[in-house]
């Protein structure tokens, strides 16, 4: 990608904000049932860290990672999970916890994928959507904040496993090389 600039485009008390404000109504609507939260890694550990805090509930927690393959910079839609859920949700209720949705493939692959278990529910929590992005209908449940087409990182989102440890979330745009 070369060089690039990064702009801020949700600070850190606007994350604070809508994290508390997806856990108040995550704990209301899951009172007196069984949650478990399945994290999709990398991307949604911190947000998963923060929402947790915030809940008012008792949760199960646990950790999916995935991975989709394809020539460059366009993914092939193959998915393959390279860590699964260890904990059973047979009965339970599911909410897979997301950084980003794109174009919803992985997503609706995982729910797919946890319904096969026989779950009570399966819902999703994402904390940015970027709908001009979607490729297949999903429902995501819980939204934090609807984004542009944007190239976004920080607050766990990475750019070739770097700026993962941004408090804020940025958007990225190329230096100009010829203006330098």
């Amino acid at each position: 990608m070369g060089e690039y600039r990064l702009n801020l485009l949700i600070s850190r008390e606007q994350i604070a904000s809508i994290v508390k404000d997806l856990a108040d109504q995550i704990s209301k609507d899951y009172r007196e049932k069984e949650l478990v939260l399945v994290c999709i890694l990398k991307g949604a550990f911190m947000f998963l860290s923060d929402l947790v805090r915030h809940l008012q509930i008792s949760v199960k927690i646990d950790f999916v990672r995935l991975a989709s393959y394809g020539a460059g910079m366009k993914s092939s839609g193959r998915i393959e999970i390279t860590k699964d859920i260890e904990t059973s949700i047979e009965g339970k209720d599911v909410l897979i916890v997301e950084d980003i949705v794109d174009s919803g493939r992985t997503l609706q692959f995982l729910r797919d994928r946890l319904s096969l278990a026989n779950p009570n529910s399966v819902k999703i929590c994402a904390l940015l959507d970027k709908k001009a992005r979607r490729e297949v209908e999903i429902e995501v449940d819980y939204i934090g904040k609807e984004v542009d087409d944007v190239f976004v990182v920080g607050y766990g989102i990475d750019f070739n496993e770097t700026c993962r440890n941004l408090p804020e979330i940025y958007y990225v745009t190329p230096i100009d090389q010829q203006k330098g």
